[in-house]
């Protein structure tokens, strides 16, 4: 479908763009004389007419149309700028210049007749229109709120006004880059691909990819340089929160503290330090991510909107069931539901508790968080809450409750998700039949499913179970069979080639037989991916998990794969990120590599 482009008397047009943002192009001036009804050329290769109803009259006799109907598409034409004639209902020469310019650009079959289909076209385009309008008016006033709030502290206002210092593209050498790779020089080549990208949304997009690995690798002046290229401050905002992300990620729990003090932002600052609380507490580090959690709790006294609070203090609660502060959790817990049960109005009331009753499904109290849901308007809501509550019961070994629980999930697409989850606990429990039948019951479901990437990762969810229990049932021939040929059903090249990874990855640590077999098979759907973007990015990801896995040398051969495949782009676009990418994962290994040395 083509995008709409809407010309009004303010001459502006705007549309989505394939990233997600928004891009905006010059439209019709009204100014603009069109004289005797003639068009004009416009950018975009749209061709376009505004009529002003100059000529004798615009009646024609017998013309056989529904007056309704033709005052109707007067207005929404008018309304878009087509028509600047009276809205009478009347049918002539102008109203059918209007039609034939809308449909036209539309893109439709130009007649210039009125009719019901183009009456609805043009009501739909208009609202569309109206929509983009008001969301290109939101998107500018949350850029001037983010940029304000950078240029409101000393320490995030020079990203707004310093200057962008090309020095270091100049004397960067890519053939010495290749032979001799460090993460510095491979961000330099992605910044001067990013120079010939030529949208800007892009272009920011990239930009802030580099920025996070920059600041992952320690490159403090180049880190600013790349932020002051990008031109949208609210991006410069996620970018602050990577890096402390990054930081905590790479060890350096102060330097991730300091980044998070310098975010000009309340909810990004708490956002950051969640996740600095769930990175160390998933580092097995639960001092510093308790110290964390104590330092988050300053904030939250700052947090005005109570909905906003409890759904902070629930998340918090999880981290800290899972850091083994169960005590403290239940208090957080306590606390939020306490917030949650005084919001007045009902609907921020209910979405309150729901965040209350998935901290509780989620921290060993699935009983008492199916309770808070009971009775509940919006069933649809409570399916995360099912889920966790199912998978806490399984968890718990108490799978016949689980389930009954995941049977009343009735998106497919969850179900299937939550059966496969309670079959891998319920082979972990010594219970591999049950597990088995319980998998069986989870393909089914997912064999249902609309929409396909919905139900390719259901697909590779499944895959990963059946290779679980099949570890579990002992080097299992047949699971590692089923596992496989589950794999084969994710429709996505780049989620398919990943999960048979992680198979051969889980059956190298389990030291089984069929390791071998599974690693070709990695190695052909490395193959199959078509896009070389995707490749570096899932070949990234899998060594960055065997890193974390202490595969170091694992690790190590895919970067190699991946490095190669992203100095072969030669696209702007995806050259920038694939080697933003693997410089992310060079130095996440270089950290890795430190931290077994020590």
């Amino acid at each position: 479908m083509k995008p709409y482009r809407f010309f009004g008397r303010c001459a502006l047009v705007v549309m989505f763009c394939a990233g997600g943002g928004y891009a905006s192009g010059a439209g019709v001036d009204s100014r603009t004389d069109f004289k005797n009804n003639d068009f004009a050329n416009q950018p975009g290769g749209i061709l376009l007419a505004a009529t002003r109803d100059n000529s004798t009259s615009d009646n024609k006799s017998g013309s056989g149309y529904n007056p309704a109907l033709v005052k109707a598409i007067q207005e929404n034409l008018s309304k878009q700028g087509y028509f600047l004639g009276a809205i009478d209902g009347v049918f002539g020469p102008e109203t059918e210049g209007a039609i034939r310019a809308y449909q036209k650009s539309a893109g439709l079959a130009v007649d210039g007749k009125p009719s019901k289909s183009l009456s609805d076209n043009l009501q739909t385009g208009g609202k569309v229109g109206e929509l983009l309008k008001k969301l290109e008016k939101a998107k500018n006033r949350s850029m001037d709120t983010a940029k304000q709030a950078l240029l409101s502290r000393p320490e995030t206002r020079n990203l707004i006004e310093g200057d962008f210092d090309a020095g270091i593209l100049i004397k960067h050498d890519w053939n010495k880059c290749v032979e001799k790779t460090t993460p510095r020089c491979l961000l330099i080549e992605a910044s001067i691909a990013v120079d010939e990208i030529e949208k800007l949304e892009m272009k920011n997009w990239s930009l802030g990819e580099i920025l996070a690995a920059q600041a992952k690798a320690g490159l403090a002046e180049d880190a600013m340089n790349s932020a002051r290229r990008i031109h949208d401050p609210q991006l410069i905002m996620v970018a602050l929160r990577d890096i402390a992300k990054s930081q905590a990620e790479a060890g350096r729990h102060v330097e991730a503290m300091e980044a998070v003090d310098i975010i000009p932002d309340l909810n990004g600052q708490i956002e950051a330090y969640i996740s600095i609380t769930e990175i160390m507490a998933r580092k097995g580090n639960k001092q510093l991510s308790y110290e964390t959690s104590e330092h988050l709790v300053k904030y939250l006294d700052k947090v005005k909107d109570p909905l906003n609070k409890a759904a902070i203090m629930s998340r918090l609660a999880v981290i800290l069931y899972n850091n083994d502060e169960e005590e403290r959790s239940k208090k957080y817990i306590d606390n939020a539901l306490s917030i949650a049960r005084r919001i007045n109005d009902d609907h921020l009331r209910e979405k309150a508790l729901r965040h209350v009753a998935a901290a509780l499904a989620e921290s060993g109290d699935p009983t008492r968080a199916l309770k808070i849901i009971k009775g509940a308007k919006n069933g649809a809501d409570d399916v995360p809450i099912l889920m966790a509550a199912a998978t806490s019961h399984a968890l718990s070994g108490r799978s016949d409750i689980a389930l009954s629980t995941a049977d009343a999930i009735e998106a497919v697409r969850y179900r299937s998700l939550v059966l496969s989850k309670i079959a891998a606990y319920q082979a972990g429990a010594g219970m591999i039949d049950d597990s088995v039948e319980t998998l069986g019951k989870a393909l089914d479901a997912a064999k249902t499913i609309r929409f396909p990437f919905a139900k390719a990762y259901a697909m590779s969810r499944i895959a990963l179970s059946y290779n679980d229990v099949g570890i579990s049932a002992g080097d299992d021939k047949d699971l590692m069979a089923k596992s496989l040929e589950v794999a084969d059903l994710v429709s996505d090249d780049r989620l398919r080639a990943h999960i048979i990874w992680a198979i051969a990855d889980e059956r190298k640590r389990a030291e089984s037989n069929f390791y071998n077999f599974a690693y070709k098979k990695a190695i052909s759907a490395t193959g199959d991916i078509k896009s070389a973007l995707s490749k570096v990015w899932m070949l990234c990801d899998i060594s960055e998990t065997r890193a974390e896995k202490g595969d170091i040398d694992g690790a190590w051969d895919l970067y190699d794969q991946a490095k190669k495949e992203a100095i072969k782009i030669n696209h702007p676009w995806g050259r920038a990120r694939a080697l933003a990418k693997v410089a992310l994962t060079l130095s996440g290994l270089a950290d890795s590599a430190t931290d077994k040395g020590n």
